[in-house]
């Protein structure tokens, strides 16, 4: 079997298993079409993929994209989104009642920065068409990433509400909120950055499992800062 009929595979078995059984023809075909648009768009980027090249390397009529997507544009958008389903997002799906601090900010960490990326195929796409999206932005995307990434940053908050034993969060909780998301973060939207200052930083399993490690005791030292400052203001205010 071809590397890419292997990929292709993946991403069936992905959308079977959040559809709790075997695809339809129909659905099938949305997923055939957002797995080779990822492989088309990680290759040429937005502006040079063709809806043409994508539909024939999904093996489906032209007219199957505005069937399913509406646009090339939504298309791109909804590859973007993928990362995002609770099958690839175990973070989004965390009951933060039954875990401790530091298995939760593990699980989003360790989503961030995967130790066995290099066996995942569809793991690589997705880090090329981000990359790409760096370089070359298609201008397309509008807010679709926040609002995908919106379920993590609400779970971040819920977590860390748990911690302070707040009911919402207040203004000094959400500045902690994006110190704890901002230390990872930052490696995706300045990847340049990245790869020139210090290019092996997250390259290979062993890299990224440190990242992981060190990001969790970052975050933790962030949060008990906080909660000592929590704790002194309170005792200036008696």
């Amino acid at each position: 079997m071809t590397a890419e009929k292997e990929t292709r595979c993946l991403l069936l078995q992905t959308a079977q298993r959040l559809l709790g059984h075997q695809p339809s023809a129909q659905e099938e075909t949305r997923w055939r079409l957002l797995q080779a648009a990822t492989e088309v768009f990680a290759e040429v980027g937005y502006h040079a993929a063709t809806t043409r090249e994508i539909c024939k390397r999904a093996e489906v009529n032209l007219a199957s994209i505005h069937y399913y997507f509406g646009d090339k544009a939504e298309l791109y958008r909804e590859v973007f989104r993928l990362p995002f389903l609770n099958e690839c997002n175990t973070f989004a799906t965390l009951d933060i009642a039954q875990v401790s601090l530091e298995v939760a900010l593990q699980s989003f960490y360790g989503w961030l920065f995967p130790p066995t990326v290099e066996e995942d195929p569809m793991r690589q796409l997705f880090m090329r068409l981000h990359a790409r999206e760096d370089a070359e932005p298609s201008g397309v995307l509008g807010d679709a990433m926040v609002q995908a990434f919106r379920p993590n940053h609400e779970k971040m908050q819920a977590l860390l509400c748990r911690e302070f034993g707040l009911q919402k969060p207040d203004a000094d909780l959400d500045r902690l909120t994006f110190g704890v998301i901002g230390l990872a973060t930052f490696y995706f939207h300045n990847r340049m950055a990245l790869d020139y200052f210090a290019p092996n930083l997250i390259s290979g399993q062993k890299a990224r499992e440190t990242m992981t490690e060190r990001l969790v005791g970052y975050a933790v030292a962030l949060i008990e800062a906080e909660r000592k400052r929590r704790a002194t203001a309170a005792g200036a205010d008696k």
